[in-house]
């Protein structure tokens, strides 16, 4: 009789295990779509795009080349903004994702690739990125963004 009893927790216990992992995969994939999305809205040019996947007030914060922006309309108003006007177009992705999630709060570590065509030069970078997340009732938004450019390698003379 005990070993039924035994038998039927481990069941239960391997269960509710496989449940859990497979939401926790569920909510990996949600972070990192967000992600996606939202280097793709900057690759549209479009702000309203790219404010559906952060958070939209004062919490916001991003850290890029040295710079600090914090809070949403900071960054859209004195950085986001003004820079894609410059550009005529831009390709931007993240890849090679890697997330940690819990109920509310998640974090990510990602490599990006940037090409800007602009009326006088063009530019090409690849750099690394930490994002932080939090979840909403509308979904995973990001809530600080930190990137950071790969050095260029000098050519061999």
């Amino acid at each position: 009789m005990r070993g039924k009893r035994l038998y039927s927790l481990a069941a239960v216990l391997l269960m509710a295990s496989a449940t859990m992992l497979m939401a926790q995969g569920d909510e990996h994939e949600a972070v990192e779509q967000t992600l996606k999305n939202y280097a793709a809205a900057i690759a549209s040019k479009d702000i309203s795009k790219v404010e559906k996947y952060v958070v939209t007030d004062e919490s916001f914060t991003v850290f890029e080349g040295g710079h600090v922006n914090n809070g949403w309309s900071d960054y859209r108003d004195h950085h986001l903004a003004p820079e894609l006007k410059q550009f005529d177009s831009i390709s931007y992705e993240y890849n090679n994702i890697k997330v940690e999630t819990d109920e509310k709060l998640a974090f990510a570590t990602f490599k990006y690739s940037i090409a800007i065509k602009m009326k006088d030069r063009n530019i090409q970078a690849k750099g690394l990125g930490t994002a932080i997340l939090v979840n909403t009732p509308s979904g995973w938004k990001i809530r600080h963004l930190h990137t950071s450019r790969s050095p260029r390698r000098k050519s061999k003379s």
